[in-house]
């Protein structure tokens, strides 16, 4: 039985466990005869216990121990033979010398430990072969109970002493107080041990009354034995790891946080394989190391053993286990990760990493309840992008995250690391500021925000401006968290109507007008719905022929029985995405009447343009050019023509050009509409696919007055001609302004109440019938069409 091992504070002691074990042999040697029992000679039993011995080396028994292992051979049998059959014990201690000097290098160890390992037993031999001299009391050679007591007696001893020598040497190499640990187990193994130890003895008595190759009888049942106890000691290690991984999993299951899983994998390693040297760490295993990866998918960390602190055969199964155990504390790790990401995700705005608005809610409760207890006041901003849709719409999804993620950071450093920024959804941002008794800190904040969103980002390369609408709600802690948001974004849609990238505060007037503006949506999406809107047309009149060249399809809502001017819920529509719907009803309306337009009398037989409104939102919806082209096939005699305002016609939108270029291809015309406001460039007229200008009727309010004005619609009239567009003047309503337009070279139509009131479908046929769908000569009355009071 010896200590495996790597002795380092115990190198002393185990050179001292050598140097008396050679003493005792040599003193043994010095002091005893040589005679010999019996006809058996010393030479034939070296050669015969070494090979044995050393088989026994190879495959020992391991007792674990809370400190360290032990091994356990079978080799002290060998020990009973020779105790049995030479006296004195001076020729025994010599062979069992040579035994283990012999054993110790057939077994790949360092130096050191087989320097201790031939020291533990040579001396646990001596002790044993003088306790069974002094025992038998000199009457060696006689098979009787007294020589059997004598042999077993000092197969115990010899276990003791190797046993309380290794525990010794194991717990100065840890230093640890020096507590032998008998125990059950070793108790169990010491019987096991010394059971087997009598074979030998027997084994001694068949060599006195046969002849010598009986003894190799005796290999069959010492191998079963050594296969047998090797197995089983393997078996009970492995259910003894297997349960310590089960308990240590099930702990990992239930811890917390990372610092407890790795709290707990350290000593969970150190009780699997029972080497005090383990450690987590950082850095993977080095040369002489065993180890495995711990990791939660991001971080990594090892547990590391050292290869020299273990029985040689257990270093494979200890980097299995080792293994086990980093993939149950691997799996513990990911799922605190995976924890702590859906927590936070759960909280979080995974685009900008803001609170979400659940968190900005909680706070502001949380807020609302220390700001009744200090007596104290907070401000919620709400904030809304302008002009994002836009880029979005122009350069993509990404290139608008782009732009979040940037607005984001800007109205992060506008505010106390105490203040809580979050992004509500979509281009919503919101901030909660604490103890703001001051209201000149809510105006410096917002200031802020106002100056560090409009600063330019930029996107593909290209610079884009985007700027927001602050509405601003305070409380002393009275409202509710629901409550003061939705303050704050009443206030928002005021800031929006005053012009957008300014800031508006609360009043309780504001609500109300925002409750009457969200019944008018609900109102306008029920008659969208149920097709409650109308449409009304307006002629389009060739000022120097008189002949009505074209009408101007008009939506007409009436609500309750009264009209809601056009001025007031188109706006609405655009804002709240009805628009999309509202176009569709009016294209169906117009497509419905292109039949009796076309077969009236006096419209008969003639070109004639059919103008509808769009906006760049329905120029962007993904059925519109099918739906216009569905309408214009069905409209064959009339030239439908789509009206876009300059502000949406200019915009650099690679959809909206795109459905305008295959509307194009297909015969549907456009017209720039309130064309030569709101917008100081005339360059896009060089590539978009436009056929008509109608001027904004501002430029023809003082022209049969200013002759400055004359002369500026005339430029205009020039450069329609020179680009090959026609032109259509809005705002004809004098006699004056209608003689004027005729005196000009240029080809030019007109639109305006002189020339005919938006009328509905009866009185467009009635125009055609009653006036031939002509307007009298210059110098003339205009015939007062018949038209509906709208």
């Amino acid at each position: 039985m010896s200590a495996d091992g790597q002795p380092r504070v115990s190198r002393v002691f185990d050179l001292a466990v050598l140097l008396i074990g050679l003493g005792a042999t040599l003193g043994t040697v010095l002091t005893g005869n040589a005679a010999l029992e019996g006809e058996l000679e010393t030479g034939w039993l070296i050669w015969v216990c070494v090979p044995v011995v050393a088989v026994f080396a190879r495959h020992p028994v391991h007792l674990d121990r809370p400190s360290g292992a032990i091994e356990m051979g079978f080799d002290s049998c060998v020990l009973a033979f020779l105790g049995a059959v030479i006296y004195p014990s001076s020729h025994a201690i010599l062979i069992w010398a040579a035994c283990a000097i012999f054993a110790q290098f057939v077994v790949a160890r360092r130096t050191p430990a087989r320097i201790f390992n031939i020291g533990v037993m040579v001396t646990s031999g001596a002790a044993a072969l003088w306790t069974m001299e002094l025992v038998a009391g000199g009457a060696a050679g006689e098979p009787r109970l007294r020589e059997f007591v004598a042999v077993m007696t000092g197969c115990v001893v010899y276990f003791l002493v190797d046993f309380l020598v290794s525990e010794a040497s194991v717990a100065l190499e840890n230093r640890a107080p020096v507590r032998p640990q008998l125990g059950e187990t070793g108790l169990l193994s010491m019987g096991g041990i010394v059971a087997v130890d009598s074979i030998g003895y027997l084994a001694a008595l068949i060599g006195r009354e046969l002849p010598d190759p009986a003894l190799l009888l005796f290999a069959v049942p010492l191998v079963t034995l050594l296969v047998a106890a090797r197995s089983t000691t393997r078996d009970r290690e492995r259910s003894r790891r297997m349960r310590v991984l089960f308990d240590v999993s099930r702990s990992l299951q239930s811890r917390g946080s990372t610092e407890d899983v790795l709290d707990l994998l350290e000593p969970g390693a150190r009780d699997l394989i029972r080497v005090p040297q383990t450690r987590l760490r950082a850095e993977p295993p080095g040369r002489g190391e065993v180890g495995a990866r711990v990791t939660d998918g991001t971080r990594e960390w090892w547990l590391v053993a050292p290869e020299w602190s273990r029985l040689r055969a257990t270093v494979a199964s200890d980097a299995e286990h080792l293994h086990q155990l980093a993939l149950a504390g691997s799996e513990a790790l990911s799922r605190l990760k995976l924890t702590r990401e859906m927590t936070y995700l759960a909280r979080h705005d995974t685009l900008t990493q803001l609170a979400n608005r659940n968190v900005f809610l909680d706070r502001v409760e949380h807020a609302l309840q220390m700001a009744r207890r200090r007596r104290s006041r907070l401000a919620v901003l709400f904030c809304d992008l302008d002009g994002f849709k836009q880029v979005n719409d122009r350069f993509g999804h990404n290139a608008g995250d782009a732009v979040l993620v940037t607005v984001a950071g800007r109205i992060r450093g506008c505010v106390r690391t105490s203040d809580t920024v979050a992004r509500l959804g979509g281009d919503e941002f919101a901030i909660l500021l604490e103890d703001v008794d001051d209201p000149l800190d809510v105006d410096r904040v917002t200031a802020s925000v106002l100056a560090a969103v409009i600063e330019q980002t930029e996107v593909h390369g290209t610079a884009v401006t985007v700027s927001t609408s602050i509405g601003v709600a305070t409380s002393d802690g009275s409202d509710t968290g629901e409550g003061i948001l939705r303050s704050a974004d009443i206030a928002m849609y005021e800031a929006k109507s005053q012009g957008r990238n300014c800031v508006a505060r609360y009043e309780p007037e504001l609500g109300s007008a925002r409750i009457r503006k969200l019944e008018m949506v609900d109102a306008l999406r029920a008659a969208i719905a149920d097709g409650d809107l109308s449409v009304v047309y307006q002629p389009v009149v060739d000022v120097h022929t008189g002949a009505v060249v074209g009408l101007e399809a008009l939506t007409r809502w009436r609500q309750g029985g009264r009209n809601v001017t056009p001025s007031h819920f188109v706006p609405l529509a655009e804002e709240t995405g009805l628009v999309v719907a509202l176009g569709e009803h009016v294209l169906e309306l117009v497509r419905r009447d292109a039949a009796a337009i076309r077969s009236s009398p006096g419209l008969l037989g003639r070109p004639l343009d059919i103008a509808v409104n769009i906006s760049a939102q329905q120029l962007r919806s993904p059925l519109f050019v099918d739906t216009v082209l569905a309408a214009s096939e069905s409209m064959a005699g009339l030239n439908l023509v789509l009206e876009v305002t300059e502000r949406d016609v200019v915009r650099e939108d690679s959809l909206s050009l795109e459905a305008m270029q295959r509307l194009v291809r297909n015969g549907v015309r456009f017209a720039v509409d309130d064309f030569g406001v709101g917008f100081s460039s005339i360059g896009y007229l060089q590539h978009l696919p436009v056929h008509i200008l109608k001027t904004d009727r501002m430029f023809a309010a003082d022209i049969d007055t200013s002759q400055r004005s004359a002369e500026l619609l005339r430029s205009m009239l020039l450069m329609g001609q020179a680009l090959g567009l026609a032109v259509v003047v809005e705002g004809v309503e004098r006699q004056a302004q209608l003689d004027l337009l005729r005196t000009m070279e240029y080809r030019v139509s007109a639109q305006g109440y002189l020339l005919g009131r938006p009328m509905t479908l009866e009185n467009v046929l009635a125009m055609g019938s009653v006036g031939g769908g002509r307007l009298p000569p210059q110098g003339q009355p205009v015939l007062e069409f018949p038209h509906a009071a709208l």
